[in-house]
């Protein structure tokens, strides 16, 4: 028995061997696999009290970044952090002395390897993974110090760097894009519905007046099961941006086939109520909506697109007009007294399209960034393992 132990026992340990052969055969010339804390060691940051802080210039980076600057810094630039306790997984670089913070862990020693290449190694780590808290999320440095990492010569690092930094820059020119496009958007929603509200030439009524039916939305019940069977999606609203995005369970689960509950046509102009007000989007087919969501109906001389744009104008008076104490939210029946003006069909028509145009066009650079995104991760995954290698150039000794 213990001969056939010791015989797998060996056959285990060669099997091993053979992987960690095969592995090492597998890494370009020059590549070493390391223990991150041989690689980029990571430390605790020093405490730094909200009341003890002096304004300054150098950065303090916590578990989320550079959040406030003080008079005095604990470590040399260049630096790379991570997230301690709070935020987990997100990495910082920074280019100027800076305080790391007691919420962060940061690189104490770059062992000779080019501190870029360290920060965009240890951010494909992935360290989010390493969660070891409880309640607030928590990193054990211990956990990430066991974990290995690829390691090429400092030429490839540099290499490797140069080209992830030229799609950081894309992603950062697109995200200014955004903004600025955001902005316009803002802009266009003010000028062409807010700032019209005394237009002499634009009806003035309560909105319930141009309201075809309006209602709350509702959680279907387990115990029913008319709620099980049909193909009616429920929804829960996404972003301002005018998309819905069903529920990962839809009524072909929790059914709505034969129930009673209200099911809102396609068109429907559906609104946050409750706890985060504000929120604006159409129904794209026929849905049914949660707790905290209202649907809307609008009669014909309003389009449904013009009113959505309204609410999303006026966010302001649905907070405003919201009750309850610890959970705000505004009944279908106080929606309706809410001041609505609007211009004819065909203004309205218009501005819709000018309105769609702007949100068109962001939604289009989110749509590339998000490109951008996938394809450096795909790269970092082959850079960053050595699966990939760039065509490097090394000068030429001197006769």
């Amino acid at each position: 028995m213990s001969q056939t132990r010791e015989k797998n026992g060996s056959k285990k340990t060669r099997l091993v061997m053979k992987r960690k052969e095969v592995k090492q055969k597998a890494l370009p010339t020059g590549w070493r696999e390391v223990k991150v804390i041989d690689f980029s060691p990571l430390q605790r940051g020093f405490d730094l009290p909200a009341n003890e802080i002096k304004e300054g210039s150098y950065p303090v980076v916590y578990s989320n970044g550079i959040k406030n600057y003080h008079s005095e810094y604990k470590s040399k630039a260049p630096g790379v952090v991570t997230g301690r306790s709070g935020t987990i997984g997100e990495v910082t670089y920074v280019s100027q002395d800076y305080w790391p913070h007691n919420t962060s862990l940061w690189v104490t020693d770059f062992k000779g390897n080019y501190p870029k290449f360290v920060f965009y190694s240890l951010k494909h780590l992935r360290m989010d993974r390493f969660d070891a808290g409880s309640g607030v999320p928590t990193l054990n440095r211990n956990d990430v110090h066991k974990q290995s990492i690829f390691a090429p010569p400092l030429v490839a690092q540099k290499a490797i760097v140069s080209l992830l930094e030229k799609w950081d820059t894309a992603i950062e020119k697109t995200e200014a894009l955004i903004a600025a496009k955001e902005k316009q958007f803002k802009w266009l929603l003010k000028t062409l519905i807010s700032d019209q509200q005394d237009n002499p030439e634009w009806r003035k009524v309560k909105l319930g007046k141009v309201i075809e039916d309006i209602g709350d939305g509702g959680t279907p019940s387990r115990k029913n099961s008319d709620y099980f069977g049909g193909g009616i999606p429920w929804v829960v609203i996404d972003d301002i941006t005018f998309k819905i995005e069903k529920t990962k369970e839809t009524l072909s689960k929790l059914g709505l086939s034969k129930s009673t509950a209200k099911i809102w046509p396609k068109d429907s102009v559906i609104v946050s109520t409750g706890a985060t007000i504000g929120h604006v989007g159409i129904a794209k087919i026929p849905m049914a909506t949660k707790q905290g969501i209202t649907g809307i109906i609008p009669k014909k001389s309003i389009t449904s697109e013009y009113l959505a744009y309204f609410l999303l104008a006026h966010t302001h008076l649905l907070i405003k007009y919201a009750q309850g104490s610890s959970f705000k939210e505004i009944r279908p029946e106080t929606t309706k007294k809410i001041a609505f003006s609007y211009p004819e069909i065909n203004l309205q028509k218009d501005m819709v399209s000018k309105l769609n145009t702007a949100q068109k066009e962001t939604d289009m650079l989110r749509s590339l960034t998000e490109q951008y995104r996938t394809q450096k991760r795909g790269l970092m995954q082959k850079l960053l393992t050595g699966k990939w290698r760039l065509p490097l150039s090394f000068p030429r000794k001197r006769e």
